[in-house]
């Protein structure tokens, strides 16, 4: 999965770079070979320039997509690093979540298929 990463109101440098990189392998992990997406659209940052710090002075949202499934997640923080941590455990969640529901279908038709046959 290519990365494309912007960084809005702070400097883009190769330590964010980095630790991107090595929190979406996680995620690369969790998706099937078939599930593979070409690109996924990184967007890290503060929300204002004149915001020192507070609560959730810094976000992070990543969005790609999937055959014609889209995931997206958003996480604001007080720090940048804390940001992408919550942003990656919330789009794992959204991923399996969907993988779960996909499994669902999956038995629910063979649970169909097998009623019938055994019906006649």
């Amino acid at each position: 999965m290519r990365l494309t990463i912007k960084a809005t109101n702070i400097e883009h440098t190769n330590a964010i770079d980095t630790y991107l990189s090595k929190k979406m392998s996680e995620l690369e992990r969790i998706l099937e070979p078939k599930e593979k997406s070409e690109i996924a659209r990184l967007d890290v940052g503060k929300t204002s320039k004149h915001h020192k710090e507070g609560k959730e002075v810094f976000y992070a949202e990543i969005s790609f997509q999937v055959k014609k499934k889209s995931f997206r997640a958003v996480a604001k923080a007080g720090d940048l690093y804390e940001a992408i941590d919550k942003m990656k455990s919330m789009i794992v969640r959204e991923v399996n979540k969907h993988h779960e529901q996909l499994r669902v279908l999956t038995k629910k038709g063979g649970r169909e298929m097998k009623r019938r046959i055994t019906k006649g």
